[in-house]
Parts: structure tokens; C-alpha cells; sequence
């Protein structure tokens, strides 16, 4: 069964993947502020994943250099536990060196995210 799922989801209508809004999410824009101050703004197209039979949207941003590790990664996915149709899943994580913070966030049609770790912060577009 685990193994029709996938075959499923490839033949489904253009009609039917309209109906999922993870895939409404195309683009991601980010910008990076250390004590308030813009540091580095960066854009890349989100990946689409297969999650538990289900698709995603991905990204892995790296902010930092040789000398710290900095790094974003959000993942979107459809929230089927939502009452509100059409809401998604937003899993935020920052690490900053060997801090980390993590946030979950459940909505509809959002536009913008944000997640901070001490005086660092990443804020980001959600674009289609």
C-alpha cells in the first residue's frame, strides 16, 4: 500500500495539486539580523519533499562563514490536523554556533516568518 500511494500522487490531476496550499509556496526570502542590524539577505527557490506520503516545502539557508556556523532551515507542510482548511505546518529551526531554537507555527496563507536565537534573527517572505 506504502508503495501506491506514490504512484497515486504522480498521476493526480494539475486540478487536484491546486488544492494543496504547500505547493502554493515557490520562493523564500530571507534576511539575517545580528543586534538589529541587517547582516545578509538571501532568495532560493523552496524544494519540494515527500514527507509520510504527503508533500513538503524546504529550505536550508547558510548565513554564517568559516568561523560560525549559522543556519536556517524551514519546512511546509499541509496541517492535517488543522480545523481551518487549507492551514500549513511552518517547522522553523536557527542554529547560531551550538545554540539552536526551534518554533511551530500552524496558519493560513502566511507570508512571513520569523525566528530568533539571542540577538540573531532570521525573518522571511513566503512567496508563490
Amino acid at each position: 500500500m506504502k508503495n501506491i500511494i506514490p504512484l497515486l500522487l504522480l498521476f493526480m490531476s494539475s486540478s487536484a495539486w491546486a488544492v494543496m496550499p504547500v505547493l502554493s509556496y515557490k520562493n523564500i526570502t530571507c534576511r539575517f539580523v545580528v543586534e538589529g542590524v541587517l547582516v545578509k539577505e538571501q532568495s532560493q527557490p523552496l524544494m519540494t519533499l515527500m514527507i509520510e506520503e504527503r508533500l513538503g516545502r524546504f529550505a536550508q539557508i547558510q548565513f554564517g562563514d568559516e568561523q560560525k556556523m549559522i543556519q536556517y532551515q524551514i519546512l511546509i507542510e499541509d496541517d492535517m490536523n488543522s480545523p481551518l482548511p487549507e492551514s500549513v505546518l511552518i517547522l522553523q529551526n536557527l542554529m547560531v554556533g551550538e545554540l539552536e531554537s526551534s518554533s511551530e507555527v500552524s496558519a493560513k496563507e502566511v507570508t512571513w516568518v520569523r525566528i530568533a536565537q539571542g540577538t540573531h534573527s532570521v525573518s522571511c517572505d513566503l512567496k508563490p
